[in-house]
């Protein structure tokens, strides 16, 4: 059997056990597959409310067994054939659903993690992780074996253990039993994870004792490794940003400059600091440590917003900071506020079915601080996540920025190509979450969304798109606005906390769709269209007796014979889609398609 199967056992409606041979790709698909398996699913509905369920009824269901090559023997057992450098593993019960996600994503950051998938119950997580085999002679030998799988599960353990702050242990061995048979019911994920490339733990000479995470590794000065850690720590903090997926670093002499990610310009420079204080560093040896479990595990939105739990004082802090910003829209403070709250939820993962589609627009002359107001929305030890600068020609570092920030300003909108604002743009903003191939990987895998959107602009006719419009509303800033007031971020984030915990409302309603379209069409983008329909034609009730029921191909026509045939510069599709969106306008179904009830404003000579 080659190392990347697994061993399914089942036992069939004869009572027999059915042994077979899958890759983790096609156990990858079964896991997807059976999310719609009612068995499974009434499974997790009796755990869920508490309900015993019997193990021995879920003996049709498949089994999977990692450690060990499985056969039948002549009396129908289970014997080992041969051994896996595989391990299977499983956390102790974990109630909230969210926690499963972020806990998943967490294990990537273990470089022998293959596979993490959520468990049949719902409430566990098994991962599978690859560990170097001992050489031929001691895996012929049975007792070898037992001993070296209990000393791998040990070591794998505590890593996972540490790394996660749950108890982790082999999946399925309650019982003194070797290791070696670790198990579990297969489950169903509609998202389970699979690395390619992996990096086997080598369990021969380590200690069984958890890996330590902290910051104050002591390491041994006397040789280079030692030497080389002793050295960067003593100038910089490191931790790992689980959500931009990057190791950063934080300048103990120049801490005001936050958290930066350490890229290859940095690692190079310290491996060339290190080799000038008579330290032999090269950037791989830099490289090993900075994406070593050596450096602690952050997510530093979760562990923010976590110290803010049940700390609101009861005071409208979010609409302080709106007023900030002096405007003549009536519904600003309130709107800003959706939004707010729509920024945080996206941040704790609660859209999960569309992310935050709200965009604020601030419209000012330069020098009103619009770009200040909105990187001051976040606090110092978010402010990493803050972007101004994107390029969204560049669709896939949008989607990747998407991912790895928190809050992306279109700055300067109105540079934004119509085609870009009407197609790309329109539907990003929408979305829940981003399907993305990180570096180095083979796969695309779908990740959650955390970042939302405002924008700003000098200009006033900044949307082309009547019916994408409703995503954005625009503020007309009538002063600069107050970026100097200190804000107390604590109390700001903890009401967002509370309001989304509340469920309180984060979204547009129908209402608020038609007050936000009906705002912004003095902020449209005039086009051809527009100018030529208002000069010829009038909306009109159909009680009017001087109206008509044009369809799109009578209007277009009609415009293009008394203006001129390049007068019209769009096409009809675009046309017709602008001729929906006029206001007031009124419409019927008719055998050619629709009809538009119109009147002309100049008559015909």
């Amino acid at each position: 059997m080659k190392p990347n199967k697994v061993t399914l056992v089942r036992i069939d409606k004869q009572q027999q056990r059915k042994v077979s041979a899958v890759t983790l790709s096609k156990l990858m698909d079964k896991l997807k597959a059976n999310v719609s398996n009612n068995e499974l699913a009434m499974l997790r509905f009796k755990v869920k409310n508490a309900d015993p369920y019997m193990k021995d009824k879920h003996g049709s269901m498949h089994r999977i067994y990692a450690s060990a090559c499985l056969k039948k023997s002549d009396n129908g057992t289970l014997v080992v054939k041969d051994y896996t450098d595989m391990l299977l593993l499983s956390t102790s019960v974990i109630e909230e659903e969210n926690g499963l996600a972020q806990l998943k994503q967490l294990t990537k950051v273990v470089p022998f993690t293959i596979a993490t998938f959520i468990g049949s119950s719902g409430r566990t997580l098994k991962i599978i992780a690859r560990v170097t085999l001992p050489d031929l002679p001691r895996r012929e030998n049975e007792a070898e074996m037992e001993q070296f799988y209990r000393k791998a599960y040990k070591v794998a353990a505590a890593i996972y253990s540490s790394l996660l702050n749950v108890p982790v242990s082999p999946a399925g061995i309650k019982d003194g039993s070797s290791p070696a048979m670790a198990n579990c019911l297969i489950s169903a994920d509609a998202a389970p994870l699979l690395i390619e490339k992996t990096t086997p733990l080598d369990v021969d000479g380590v200690e069984l004792a958890p890996m330590s995470q902290k910051d104050n590794i002591k390491p041994d000065d006397n040789n280079e490794v030692g030497a080389l850690i002793s050295f960067l720590t003593e100038k910089y903090k490191f931790r790992y940003n689980i959500v931009r997926g990057a190791t950063e670093y934080l300048d103990k002499q120049k801490p005001y400059w936050g958290w930066r990610v350490a890229d290859t310009r940095f690692i190079n420079g310290l491996s060339l600091e290190a080799r000038l204080s008579g330290i032999e560093a090269r950037p791989k040896d830099v490289i090993i440590y900075l994406n070593s479990s050596h450096i602690r595990v952050i997510d530093p939105v979760e562990d923010y917003l976590f110290t803010l739990s049940d700390k609101w004082d009861g005071h409208d802090h979010i609409g302080d900071l709106a007023d900030r910003v002096k405007t003549d829209l009536v519904q600003w403070k309130q709107w800003f506020r959706m939004w707010f709250y729509g920024m945080v939820a996206q941040w704790m993962g609660y859209n999960n079915k569309y992310g935050n589609s709200i965009v604020p627009l601030l419209v000012a002359p330069q020098g009103y601080h619009k770009s200040t107001f909105c990187r001051q929305l976040l606090p110092q030890d978010l402010r990493w996540g803050y972007l101004d600068n994107l390029k969204f020609d560049n669709q896939k570092l949008v989607m990747q920025s998407m991912v790895d920030f928190l809050l992306i300003n279109i700055d300067e909108f109105n540079s934004i190509s119509k085609k870009t604002q009407e197609g790309f743009l329109k539907n990003t903003i929408q979305l829940a979450s981003i399907a993305i191939k990180r570096p180095y990987s083979r796969r695309v895998e779908a990740e959650r969304r955390r970042a939302s959107f405002i924008a700003t602009s000098n200009m006033t006719d900044v949307l082309s798109d009547p019916s994408g419009s409703r995503r954005f509303f625009v503020v007309d800033v009538t002063s600069p606005i107050d970026t100097d007031k200190p804000i107390n971020y604590e109390q700001l984030y903890a009401q967002a906390v509370a309001a989304v915990r509340n469920n309180e409302r984060r979204w547009f309603d129908n209402a608020d769709i038609e007050e936000v379209m009906a705002h912004n069409r003095k902020y449209a983008l005039l086009n051809s269209a527009d100018m030529y329909f208002n000069d010829y034609f009038d909306t009109a009730s159909p009680d009017d007796p001087e109206a008509m029921r044009l369809t799109t191909s009578d209007i277009y026509d009609y415009i293009r014979k008394r203006a001129g045939s390049r007068a019209v510069t769009e096409s009809i599709t675009v046309f017709g889609r602008y001729l929906s969106n006029v206001p007031d306008i009124q419409k019927v179904h008719v055998a050619s398609g629709t009809a538009y009830y119109v009147k002309y404003r100049k008559k015909e000579r």
